[in-house]
């Protein structure tokens, strides 16, 4: 016969009525901290969203009784009531139905998400003529035309992306050299806007590299633990790095033009300022996990701070250092392509004004050259960082002999020099305009660091932030529902090895590396023509960008499943649909999850700045109501929301993923 515990009922009932009266408290009364502080933030969360978008969107308005109130507030109650007794049957030892504790906040978050984002569905249907038009400016680029003899020849929108070969007089080198006479015109290179573009990113990431590796050794713990007062200098830095890394590249781009002015310099300025804080934390945390041996070691003959770094950390790091530096490579490309719609200089540049004049002709020219552009440094990045890896694995290797005895070496240097070189001069960088700022820049950083407080701009802030978030939230959600089903035709162990499921796995992955190699922000204008300005355009832009992204995640995670448990299945007879049921699934929805998490973490990066080109969000506020008229009180506060959110959303995201590992 079965008895009950008394005290076991007796802290039941108490948890049950903690959590009555604040939610979660039973549960943490009980141990599961984690569990409560979750159901707490849920509730406080619904409990602040529900009126605010009652107030501000009329979301899910009913009247009762001649008030005005929200159905919401129902789905609220019940999960008031299912976290009570969550709190009961935990304290029992048993289950409570956890799937609904997260299904019913989910709910209110997802109604509130579709009314505020102004999702409008039939918009797709009914300016579908819009999309088409569009479509068709797509697949046929500005890039060719006709001559009067009927032949097909580049057009100009060609030569001004890619560049062109133009007379121009001769350098005055040439002219000393006795090369050619004075005045004379010789055949020149004139960069097109794509070359502008490889160049800003070429440079800005030498200069991140560069300055990101002492902040490395600043951000590093267990160097950082060897000097005295290293501790604060650890989290001083560390601070500055998440709060650099947190504002996108274009904001950086706004703010910088102020200083320098408009032109590629600038844009060169903001991608080195946000890699400078990325890279310095990647290469922080490698130096981390360097192995401690060698340090110890040379700290115990007596060394320094700086022969220890020189002699036991240099080696470990260089390879690491090298793969990191090649990823932010790839991602400043990607970047490169978008500064210029804020900074000027670059094919970002050239998008705006095609946008401005209607030209989706030439836009779609410019998307066409940032994909493949993106495309084949994220080829070479990807080979580069898999040679490192493999050369750092080996056991053994040749003897190396001094580079100046190789003359692919010296061949690899020269070239190296001339490309810097020329980056250099095609990105405009000028040390002049460098220390010696505008004069209206001091009152930007006064203004920057005295944040606007009143009412009114809090509110708008507040208002366009918890918009930005849930843009990003529903464009995951879209882009991950649609790219689960591409994944798995995107998976070669699962595709077979048919000529039809070749074709269709080069196709889908080709489809993935497309899609996910142009920014968001260039996708708005898509939409933004299709459904018109506002954050469901910005959306769509995300979602389009999400699922480029993620759907090659999910892909790699499909094909690094255990073939243990398919081939177990398959012996039994079972269907293609069973093996995926019951051998793929229960392996695939741990990473899937974290995945999704991770891109959601992103996308509220992102969703920052679509507002730029009219996806709505706080980049609409940043870009239209504060930045024109030098509000930059307002623009700091904005700015300083944006570095809130992120971090928590950066903190919340890992360890979310960090559970589900």
């Amino acid at each position: 016969m079965q008895t009950t515990n008394p005290l076991s009922n007796r802290s039941a009932s108490l948890s049950a009525l903690l959590s009555l009266f604040i939610p979660g408290a039973g549960q943490f009364y009980l141990g599961k901290r984690e569990r409560g502080a979750l159901i707490f933030l849920a509730a406080l969360a619904q409990g602040y969203l529900i009126p605010w978008a009652l107030d501000n969107f009329k979301v899910a308005q009913v009247t009762a009784g001649g008030i005005q109130t929200s159905w919401l507030w129902l789905l609220f109650a019940l999960f008031w009531v299912w976290n009570v007794y969550d709190a009961y049957r935990t304290a029992q030892k048993k289950s409570s139905a956890g799937l609904l504790g997260l299904l019913l906040p989910a709910l209110v978050f997802y109604v509130i998400a579709w009314q505020v984002t102004d999702v409008r569905l039939d918009r797709l249907v009914t300016r579908f003529g819009n999309a088409l038009k569009i479509g068709y400016d797509i697949i046929h680029p500005d890039l060719v035309t006709k001559n009067a003899a009927g032949a097909w020849v580049p057009s100009e929108n060609f030569y001004y992306i890619f560049g062109n070969i133009v007379r121009k007089p001769a350098p005055d080198l040439w002219v000393r050299l006795g090369l050619v006479q004075a005045g004379a015109l010789v055949p020149t290179f004139e960069a097109g806007k794509i070359i502008e573009t490889i160049a800003l990113g070429l440079m800005s990431t030498i200069f991140s590299t560069i300055l990101a590796v002492p902040f490395s050794f600043l951000a590093a713990r267990n160097m950082m633990s060897r000097v005295p007062g290293g501790t604060v200098i650890y989290y001083v830095t560390r601070t500055f790095l998440n709060i650099v890394r947190a504002v996108d590249t274009l904001i950086w781009g706004l703010i910088v033009v102020v200083w320098v002015g408009l032109g590629s310099f600038a844009g060169v300025i903001a991608l080195t300022i946000h890699s400078v804080a990325a890279l310095g934390k990647l290469f922080s945390e490698e130096v981390e996990h360097i192995d401690s041996g060698p340090i110890e070691a040379l700290t115990a003959t007596g060394a320094n701070l700086i022969q220890t770094i020189r002699y036991a950390v240099i080696p470990q790091i260089v390879p690491p250092f090298l793969g990191y530096t090649l990823l932010r490579w790839d991602i400043n490309m990607r970047s490169a392509t978008i500064v210029g719609m804020v900074a000027g200089g670059g094919i970002g540049f050239f998008v705006v004004e095609s946008l401005r004049k209607s030209a989706y002709d030439q836009y779609a020219a410019a998307l066409w050259a940032v994909a493949i552009v993106v495309i084949v440094v994220d080829y070479l990045s990807a080979k580069w960082r898999e040679r490192i890896a493999v050369g750092t694995t080996q056991v053994t290797a040749p003897k190396s002999r001094p580079f100046y005895t190789s003359l692919r070496a010296w061949f690899y240097i020269l070239v190296g020099v001339a490309t810097f070189v020329y980056c250099w001069n095609l990105s405009g960088i000028s040390l002049k305009a460098l220390l010696t700022p505008a004069p209206n820049f001091g009152a930007l950083v006064r203004g920057f660091l005295s944040f606007n407080l009143d009412p009114e701009v809090i509110d708008n802030v507040v208002r366009q932030m918890i918009i930005t978030i849930f843009q990003a939230m529903l464009a995951t959600t879209l882009g991950a529902i649609v790219a689960i089903p591409f994944s798995f035709l995107a998976a070669r162990n699962l595709t077979g090895r048919s000529r039809l499921s070749i074709w269709i796995y080069y196709l889908t992955r080709s489809l993935f590396n497309l899609l996910r190699s142009i920014e968001a922000i260039l996708y708005v204008a898509i939409f933004f023509y299709w459904v018109g300005f506002g954050s469901f355009a910005g959306m769509l832009a995300l979602a389009v960008t999400t699922f480029g992204l993620i759907g090659k995640l999910f892909s790699e995670a499909i094909e690094n499943i255990d073939e243990g448990p398919l081939e177990a299945i398959t012996a039994t007879g079972a269907t293609r649909l069973q093996v995926i049921a019951y051998g793929i699934l229960p392996q695939i929805i741990p990473p899937f999850v974290s995945y999704a998490i991770y891109q959601w973490d992103i996308n509220v990066r992102m969703a920052t700045i679509v507002g730029f080109a009219g996806g709505g969000g706080i980049g609409t506020l940043l870009y239209t109501d504060y930045f024109p008229f030098m509000k930059y009180r307002s623009a700091g506060t904005a700015v300083a929301a944006i570095v809130i959110v992120v971090a928590i959303m950066d903190f919340a995201s890992a360890k979310l993923r960090e559970k589900m590992v």
